[in-house]
């Protein structure tokens, strides 16, 4: 836990991860890889843990800027890999190959003085579309006035997977404030009493927010594996075209070896 700490700290300071081995650079394959900010975290650990098991094979540089940039970036053949943490859609370029390598959930999140602890979801659609305004609406919050909805800005996945794993596909107004990241929507719902969003369970987990369950069920890891949880999503490396190279020996690290999926284990859900 303390070195995932750690790698949060220098998500926020840095947001790129360069990661290689004590050799000589240019003797290296680089692989590029951006995208998501919710799976930044794991395939950080993933790619370091790589570069221990492979010695003087490989380097990684690691960026973030949301699931769209990733998808953006590898479809222009900017990067080699791009991080997605939503399902693919027909919008996305052709050519692309969505590769799973875990599962995580998608947490409804409340200011920490808020000990609302259960949303239906119709409540939930009610809040995040803008129909339900105001906290003395809903039963069993303690916040008061206007609900502050803070979500996710337009492009990102963990938006696209909880419109439609938690929304049933209904869409969350633009007029509320978007957030680039999941760090900085964390942040948001810790400082205003009055809010309410999204995150993954990674972030949600680490405290400092109230986690609300839906439809009777809590967010957590247990209920996620066990599917009773609605709000579980997946992570996905994509390639242009088949993955050839460093970047399929990776990928097929990540799907096969027990060294990723005991990391994955640790916070996230393997695929199985």
């Amino acid at each position: 836990m303390n070195r995932i700490r750690r790698l949060s700290v220098a998500l926020a300071v840095a947001g790129v991860l360069g990661v290689a081995a004590p050799t000589a650079a240019s003797a290296l394959t680089k692989i590029t890889i951006s995208g998501a900010t919710a799976s930044y975290p794991l395939v950080s650990l993933l790619a370091q843990k790589y570069v221990k098991t492979h010695p003087n094979k490989v380097k990684f540089k690691i960026a973030q800027g949301g699931a769209q940039v990733g998808i953006n970036n590898v479809a222009a053949g900017a990067v080699t890999i791009g991080d997605v943490s939503r399902d693919p859609l027909t919008s996305d370029p052709a050519g692309l190959v969505f590769y799973p390598i875990a599962k995580y959930a998608i947490c409804v999140i409340t200011n920490k003085a808020d000990t609302l602890s259960n949303l239906t979801q119709s409540q939930l659609i009610a809040i995040f579309t803008g129909k339900t305004r105001e906290w003395s609406k809903v039963f069993g919050a303690t916040a008061t006035g206007t609900i502050d909805v803070i979500s996710r800005q337009q492009g990102a996945g963990v938006l696209s997977s909880f419109q439609t794993l938690l929304l049933e596909g209904k869409k969350i107004p633009g007029t509320f404030p978007e957030k680039i990241s999941e760090g900085q929507l964390k942040q948001a719902v810790e400082s205003d009493p009055s809010s309410i969003g999204y995150l993954s369970n990674y972030q949600s987990e680490k405290g400092g927010v109230n986690l609300v369950g839906v439809g009777g069920v809590a967010c957590n890891k247990a209920d996620a594996i066990s599917g009773q949880y609605p709000g579980v999503a997946r992570f996905y490396e994509v390639t242009k075209g088949k993955a050839t190279g460093a970047a399929s020996a990776f990928i097929g690290w990540i799907e096969k070896s027990s060294a990723a999926r005991k990391i994955i284990s640790t916070q996230w859900i393997p695929i199985i």
